[in-house]
């Protein structure tokens, strides 16, 4: 009975057996769509989309573990094999690149899981049917790339091959550079490390308040790391750019001296070198004591030369930031120069008082003209610190006068004309009120007029 309730623009009579079991089927088939996304009650949809929300950060948590694991457990074989301890064809070496090639088939296993859950949450976000919907163009594009950048790594069975070429040096001097064919598979793996920005942003308090998302929805702004780095400069800036630094710092180095370690200049041996060579190359020193000679190096150098440009222009805006004064300070700043200023305009129109005094003293006297020129000089000197100390008065105030100033002053004249225009309307109001009274009162005293009038009225 309540199928056929819920369903009221179906006849309920002139039906035959046919159309009954159509009917039967129509009432079924609806029953199990009860949970379609379609049938879904707000509620229900909230509650999805938070499991959602956290089966993805768990899944890109472990995403990101595994990527650590398999770069630190590359950069230990790397330096157990360059540092003699094994083979590149020994049975530990194989074991550490199946270990690696194990971490990144976890990855990749993690990257699906945070994608398909993604999509999930596209699909209840938008109240969408079909998960293709959510399968941009931009976003195919995006999986794929991020799924060839995860799966690079050193596979087990190398036996330590080289990729060389040619290089032409200063007196065209002619010799050969080579790069182990695994540190080809071994530096992009760094790349992984934008996993890192994923995590941060996934655990950012702005992107878990739901508060702050409604805020940025109704605002436009979408919660992505750009605005969550943007948030993380603004209140820890110093902080920030420390941990960006020493990062690019440990990994342009070690790339470097994985990219020359085949070379025979010893200087590259020592991790320490390379460190200094990246050190003045990311503060754009450049001392030349120590060159890389392969393309790979230069390429490291490069890199690093243009990231330690970006990084010196984030340190000079955050220092001119934090030497910045504050409203507060700006404001008792200003305050202690214009209570200066006045005391010394008050201290010069005295000076003009006493030098005025003494010119007409001893102009009246006519004697000692000596002693009137240097009161003249010091009456005219007095009038000029007056003029500067007012010119500085006006520079003072216009500096004080900023943008923040100004749009507090447009908000209060804001305020202010607000307030005027509701006392205008209440009075409006109050005013029609009177003068529907008036009418009122008037309709009353024509009536009884008309009244007086009638019973005056000599009878016939």
């Amino acid at each position: 009975m309540s199928s056929i309730i819920e369903n009221p623009g179906i006849p309920l009579v002139g039906l035959n057996g046919k159309q009954h079991q159509k009917y039967r089927t129509l009432t079924e088939s609806q029953s199990m769509d009860s949970n379609h996304p379609r049938f879904e009650t707000v509620g229900s949809r909230l509650a999805k989309r938070k499991e959602l929300y956290a089966k993805r950060k768990r899944a890109n948590d472990a995403a990101v573990s595994f990527a650590i694991a398999g770069i630190l457990l590359m950069v230990i074989e790397t330096e157990l094999v360059y540092g003699q301890v094994y083979s590149n064809d020994s049975l530990p070496s194989h074991l550490m690149k199946m270990s690696i090639t194990a971490s990144t088939v976890a990855l990749l296993i993690f990257l699906c899981l945070y994608h398909r859950l993604d999509i999930l949450l596209f699909t209840v976000d938008n109240s969408v049917d079909d998960w293709k919907i959510a399968m941009s163009f931009r976003r195919t594009i995006q999986v794929v790339v991020e799924f060839i950048i995860c799966s690079i790594h050193p596979m087990p069975g190398s036996k330590g091959t080289y990729c060389a070429w040619e290089t032409v040096e200063s007196h065209k001097v002619y010799f050969d550079n080579r790069i182990a064919a695994d540190g080809v598979l071994q530096i992009p793996m760094f790349l992984r490390f934008y996993l890192v920005c994923r995590t941060v942003m996934l655990h950012s308090k702005l992107y878990q308040d739901a508060s702050a998302q409604s805020i940025g929805a109704l605002n436009r702004i979408h919660f992505n790391f750009r605005f969550i780095f943007k948030s993380l400069m603004t209140l820890h800036p110093d902080y920030v750019l420390c941990i960006i630094m020493m990062s690019l710092l440990v990994v342009a180095s070690w790339a470097l001296r994985l990219c020359e370690m085949c070379n025979p200049d010893p200087h590259f041996s020592n991790y320490l070198n390379t460190l200094w060579l990246i050190a003045i190359t990311f503060l754009s020193v450049g001392y030349g004591d120590i060159v890389p000679t392969t393309y790979c190096g230069r390429s490291i150098a490069v890199l690093t030369g243009v990231m330690g440009a970006g990084c010196t222009a984030l340190v000079v805006a955050v220092l001119a930031r934090k030497l910045e004064l504050s409203r507060s300070e700006k404001y008792v700043h200003d305050f202690v120069l214009d209570v200066d200023l006045d005391k010394k305009l008050k201290h010069e129109a005295a000076n003009v008082m006493k030098a005025g005094w003494f010119v007409y003293k001893f102009r009246k006297l006519k004697a000692n003209h000596s002693k009137s020129f240097h009161f003249q000089r010091k009456l005219l000197e007095a009038i000029y610190n007056i003029r500067q100390i007012k010119a500085a008065q006006r520079r003072l105030l216009d500096a004080s006068v900023t943008l923040v100033e100004m749009s507090k002053a447009q908000n209060e004249t804001n305020k202010s004309v607000e307030n005027i225009r509701y006392r205008q309307l209440t009075l409006e109001e109050k005013v029609d009120n009177i003068e529907s009274k008036i009418l009122a009162i008037h309709d009353k005293l024509n009536a009884i007029h008309k009244t007086v009038r009638l019973t005056h009225q000599p009878r016939e």
